[in-house]
């Protein structure tokens, strides 16, 4: 009875908040003294799931109101929550899961039981926070939560694509391949994919650009396939690759190549100028300028 009662109150709680976040006229103070009331009786019910999915839906509200320079904690807290749901799914204490949108039978595949789904769909929102806000971005935090998510679900979902997103930002280029090839083979309709796709093979070489690595710029221009970048940008990199490595010549034959590309190409005519005169060059450019 006591245990009965207790969901009872946590669960009222949950729903008043659940309600003032899904108004759209409704003020930021509003919504904080709404959640320092939904934390406390939290602290006395913490193990209520559809109050503490409450709870992170109601910060991360308030974190999309709140000026630029106040989000972080807000977002932090929300992901918290999320994450404290998950744990709370996973050792099967689910009350409340059933007033909760993002568990519903509709928001999954079928034969997926309520358990599952509140594993899910707090691993997804804690995993879309970790890939999606720069603010508290955590790449592998988001593999962590994201993988349970595809490795749970058949059909197309929107967890594939933000998996791709947080191996990319993870350095883990292969593996976001291998996942958006596998989301697409799922949905060969989704356009979205098929683009991330195509612009791979130049992200990987753009991201080596940016990290300084020029042994892996050349690698991964040699793999580049031939409409993947244009022609003057692809042997200005090469150029700046081969310049930081130390190959002026190999440097000039590919800025040289940059021009009969395209004569217009804007900082090649420099960086020949630059070579010609003999300027000593301490690094290469950290982005070509096309």
């Amino acid at each position: 009875m006591q245990h009965w009662a207790s969901d009872f109150v946590a669960g009222r709680a949950a729903t008043r908040l659940s309600a003032l976040v899904a108004k759209q006229a409704v003020s930021t103070g509003d919504l904080r003294q709404a959640v320092e009331a939904a934390q406390r009786d939290h602290e006395c019910h913490p193990s209520h799931y559809g109050l503490t999915f409450a709870l992170a839906q109601a910060c991360e509200r308030i974190a999309s109101e709140v000026p630029w320079d106040a989000r972080s904690p807000w977002i932090e807290q929300a992901r918290g929550y999320y994450e404290e749901a998950v744990r709370l799914a996973q050792s099967g204490q689910i009350a409340g899961a059933s007033g909760v949108r993002e568990v519903a039978p509709s928001a999954w595949e079928p034969g997926l039981c309520q358990r599952d789904r509140a594993v899910l769909g707090a691993s997804f929102h804690a995993g879309l926070l970790s890939v999606a806000e720069f603010r508290v971005r955590d790449p592998a935090r988001a593999i962590r939560h994201l993988t349970r998510v595809v490795e749970a679900v058949h059909d197309d979902h929107p967890a594939w694509y933000y998996l791709g997103e947080a191996y990319l930002l993870n350095d883990q280029f292969d593996e976001a391949e291998r996942v958006w090839t596998d989301a697409l083979s799922r949905s060969p309709g989704n356009a979205t994919l098929r683009a991330v796709l195509e612009n791979l093979p130049a992200d990987r070489v753009h991201h080596a650009v940016k990290s300084g690595d020029w042994q892996r710029v050349l690698r991964e221009i040699d793999r580049l396939p031939d409409s993947a970048m244009p022609a003057s940008e692809r042997w200005t990199i090469e150029g700046d690759a081969h310049l930081a490595l130390g190959n002026r010549d190999a440097a000039r034959r590919c800025w040289q190549k940059a021009l009969e590309a395209d004569r217009l190409a804007i900082g090649v005519r420099s960086r020949l100028r630059k070579l010609e005169k003999g300027l000593p060059s301490r690094s290469a450019p950290q982005s070509p300028v096309l």
